[in-house]
């Protein structure tokens, strides 16, 4: 008699087999993928690194790289990344303190062997970051400007996109301590920070009329206009924006070389 439960069971298990080939398959190319990544994010931030320190560019820490998008080896193999985001701290340029510098490039070209091997050119369409001036730098720099007889003290700060102003002034032989809020702006080359007192108001008891007079007009002649560091890859300042931690601002540049 023959018997045909065997080969049944055998054609059952074939299915099972060639999924579990599949998935090992597709885990392995994931893993793949994921180490690419990894190599190639080191390799882009040690260029960064590189290109800094050839502008000029001091890191007190090492930058960190992260090309965004999955699966990661089919960007290598197009040579055209979507997204590279670029984070930088301890930033110093011309002497200026940038404790945080942030970028993010789009639509980034390169060879698939620059890559990989750490070598140039990257380029990018487009890049835009974000930057904090720390508020010692800012108040510092207020201090060196205003007249140090009419202005004892000048102290900024801010919190979700305010401007606080505290300050002392010289008015008729005397001292006021003034708070309140201020607007700032950039200036039209993108360049220099501007601020306005004029909407300051004293802290103590009301002044009487002549002194009030006296301190408007003090105030609308009081501005400051602090130049701001210069950003890597020749971003423009767009946007400032005070946050507790200090002066965030919005920068902005096409056609950038991310790495020779």
């Amino acid at each position: 008699m023959v018997v045909y439960a065997k080969p049944k069971r055998t054609r059952r298990k074939a299915p099972i087999v060639l999924l579990v080939l599949l998935i090992v398959i597709v885990l392995l190319l994931v893993a793949a993928d994921r180490v690419g990544h990894s190599v190639a994010d080191d390799k882009l931030a040690d260029q960064v690194a590189a290109q800094a320190q050839s502008k000029d560019v001091k890191l007190g820490v090492p930058p960190t790289a992260d090309i965004t998008g999955f699966p990661f080896l089919t960007q290598v193999a197009a040579g055209k990344y979507d997204k590279i985001l670029v984070h930088m701290r301890d930033v110093t340029v011309q002497s200026y303190a940038i404790p945080k510098l942030d970028i993010t490039a789009t639509g980034v070209h390169a060879k698939t062997s620059d890559v990989l091997n750490g070598n140039g050119p990257i380029t990018a369409d487009a890049v835009s970051g974000t930057a904090t001036v720390g508020w010692g730098y800012v108040n510092q720099a207020a201090k060196e400007q205003l007249d140090q007889d009419q202005v004892k003290d000048v102290q900024l700060s801010g919190d979700n996109g305010t401007l606080d102003v505290r300050m002392t002034v010289n008015v008729l032989g005397q001292d006021l301590k003034l708070a309140g809020t201020a607007k700032p702006t950039l200036s039209d080359d993108g360049k220099s920070l501007r601020v306005s007192f004029a909407d300051l108001h004293t802290t103590g008891s009301k002044l009487p009329d002549a002194a009030k007079n006296v301190l408007d007009g003090v105030l609308q002649q009081l501005g400051l206009q602090i130049k701001l560091p210069t950003l890597p890859y020749g971003l423009k300042l767009t946007h400032v924006d005070p946050q507790s931690d200090g002066l965030r601002v919005t920068a902005a540049a096409n056609d950038v070389t991310l790495a020779e």
